[in-house]
């Protein structure tokens, strides 16, 4: 094993899903669209959120997909492991390190893991490349989080405004 770009494909648990290729979804697309042109009223912004809703689906499944092909992959045998976690009710969830005992969680585990000299290079490569993946999908969903609440704070804001009609 050389580098990291020696790592097999079969050693790796077959290629990721990277963070940054999974922009091209249309849900993503629809999103990111919604904050190029102005809003004319309730209905775009309920269409907005409605598309903001789509991409926290499709981001849920992004990180349970992510997580389920790095433990399976070259994590499984370091004792560290990729978790989809949020509150309940947070729309997207993002992705944490966790020991494989799940007793454990937070960057403190890559940091301690990364610090350990008995890894190879290329492993080394492969998981600080997995942790700028997570950081990539975690800024995407933490996006996509704050915009719904941020919409739906707006929408909430128009209903009070419209109960003061006669």
């Amino acid at each position: 094993m050389g580098d990291a770009s020696g790592i097999a494909e079969s050693e790796r648990g077959g290629s990721l899903n990277t963070a940054s290729n999974s922009y091209g979804n249309d849900a993503f697309n629809s999103y990111a669209k919604g904050f190029l042109k102005p809003f004319k009223g309730k209905g775009e912004l309920i269409r907005l959120r409605d598309e903001l809703e789509n991409s926290a689906r499709a981001a849920r499944q992004e990180a349970i997909d992510m997580s389920s092909q790095a433990n399976a992959g070259l994590l499984k045998s370091t004792g560290l492991w990729l978790t989809p976690w949020g509150k309940s009710g947070t729309p997207a969830r993002t992705l944490q390190w966790r020991d494989n005992k799940q007793r454990s969680m937070g960057l403190w585990l890559l940091e301690a893991f990364l610090s350990r000299d008995d890894i190879s290079e290329a492993m080394r490569l492969f998981v600080i490349d997995l942790e700028i993946q997570r950081c990539v999908f975690n800024a995407k969903a933490a996006t996509i989080n704050g915009s719904i609440k941020r919409v739906g704070k707006a929408l909430a804001d128009i209903e009070h405004a419209v109960s003061f009609q006669r």
